[in-house]
Parts: C-alpha cells; sequence; structure tokens
C-alpha cells in the first residue's frame, strides 16, 4: 500500500526547475514565432519591385532578404577573400568585392561568388575584377557575426584572406561610406569562372517549436516525477 508524503524541499526544487524548462521553452516558441514573422517578412519583400541602392544608408532590418539592384564601379583594389567556404564539398573561398555605387562615394560589398582553392593554399585564387560601370542584381543578407567553427581567429580578419566579415572594422578602416549589407549576386554569366549557387533562405521555425516542446515535455516529467516520488509504500 502506497501513501501520498508531501515534501517541501524537493517540491520547491522541483518548481524551480520546471520554472527554467518553460522559461526556456518559452524563449524557444517566440524564437519561432520571430522567426516566423521574419520569414513572412521576406517573402513579401521578395515580391515586390527591387530595392535601388543609393547614397542613402539602408536599414537593415528593412532590407534583409530583399532584392535589389545597384550600379557603379568595383573596387579592385579593395577585393578581399572569405575563407572556408565550401561548395559540393570542395574547399573554397567567396569572393568580396565592394561596388562604388555610381554618383556617390558610398560603397557596398558584393559577394560575388565562389572559388575553389588551387593545388595549395600557399597562393590565392586568381580572379579578375570586372572594369567600368556595371549593373549588379542581388539579394540583400547580413554577414554573420559568429566566427568560423574550429578556426582561429589569428588567421586573419583585415587582410586579403578574412574568416569572416567584420562591417564596423571595414568601415572604421575606410574613408568612405559603407552601407551595412551584404550584396549576393544574382548573375547567371559563369564567364569569371565563379559559382553563385546560394542556399535558399532556411525556415528554421520547425526547428525552433522542436525544442521548445522539448522543454515544456521536460518540466512536465519532472512533475510528474516528484508526484511519483511522494508516493511511500507503508507497512500495514
Amino acid at each position: 500500500m502506497h501513501q501520498f508524503q508531501f515534501r517541501w524541499i524537493p517540491f520547491i526544487a522541483t518548481c524551480l526547475l520546471a520554472a527554467v524548462f518553460l522559461r526556456l521553452g518559452w524563449w524557444q516558441w517566440s524564437k519561432a514565432v520571430s522567426v516566423e514573422s521574419q520569414m513572412t517578412l521576406r517573402d513579401a519583400r521578395s515580391t515586390v519591385n527591387p530595392v535601388m541602392l543609393g547614397s542613402q544608408l539602408v536599414d537593415v532590418k528593412e532590407v534583409d532578404g530583399a532584392s535589389v539592384v545597384v550600379r557603379g564601379s568595383f573596387d579592385a583594389t579593395a577585393q578581399f577573400f572569405l575563407d572556408n567556404q565550401q561548395h559540393q564539398g570542395r574547399p573554397g573561398l567567396h569572393v568580396i568585392t565592394p561596388l562604388k555605387i555610381e554618383g556617390t562615394q558610398v560603397r557596398v560589398l558584393v559577394n560575388r561568388g565562389w572559388v575553389g582553392w588551387g593545388n595549395s593554399r600557399e597562393a590565392l585564387p586568381e580572379v579578375s575584377v570586372p572594369t567600368g560601370r556595371i549593373e549588379i542584381h542581388g539579394r540583400v543578407t547580413l554577414p554573420s557575426t559568429k566566427s568560423p567553427a574550429f578556426v582561429s581567429e589569428s588567421l586573419g580578419d583585415t587582410g586579403v584572406l578574412r574568416t569572416r566579415i567584420r562591417m564596423d572594422e571595414i568601415q572604421a578602416s575606410q574613408d568612405y561610406p559603407l552601407q551595412p549589407i551584404l550584396v549576393l549576386m544574382m548573375s547567371a554569366d559563369a564567364s569569371d569562372g565563379l559559382v553563385r549557387d546560394w542556399p535558399e533562405l532556411s525556415n528554421k521555425v520547425p526547428m525552433h517549436q522542436g525544442y521548445a516542446a522539448q522543454w515544456f515535455l521536460m518540466a512536465l516529467l519532472l512533475l510528474a516525477f516528484f508526484v511519483r516520488s511522494c508516493y511511500r509504500k507503508i507497512n500495514v
């Protein structure tokens, strides 16, 4: 025969831990709602006319994921490579070239595409830069602020070869205004040898919802375990 025996200390500990699980679950659920709204906004932006980039600096929150058009000329002297980029399992780099927007001193970083490493990492690939006036059609993205996994920061983020794009440091090192975005070039012209196979915008809503469900379930199981542990066998 079993009898329910309430105990305050385990009860308080269970409530505190359950509150943590519930808070984590709600945090993940809120992220799912936020990501879903961002995806809806991005889908809406992709159906409207492209944004024309000019001298006015854009608000990153308003143009993230939007289609853009920009005219100007590439600045070959400021071109750099973003390391640790793979295409179909092959290691390579992304070619980042600033474009001086026509009629202004403002620049915008353009990701022109992927190029593979040669026989050695001792020499960077040779990538030509178009000269003269050019019109770029692309999609806005925000450079990741996270450093690549298993890569030392000492590899450098300020030279021709970089491990990530730090917009604030790039702006601080230049005497011209810089649009706070990165444009993924959408041209299908492969004459430059660059691969522009950009991934689709990922939908992480199900992932965050799954994490939220796990935390809520853990809270429920914890409470069930507490109730079960309060039942003690008694001798009759």
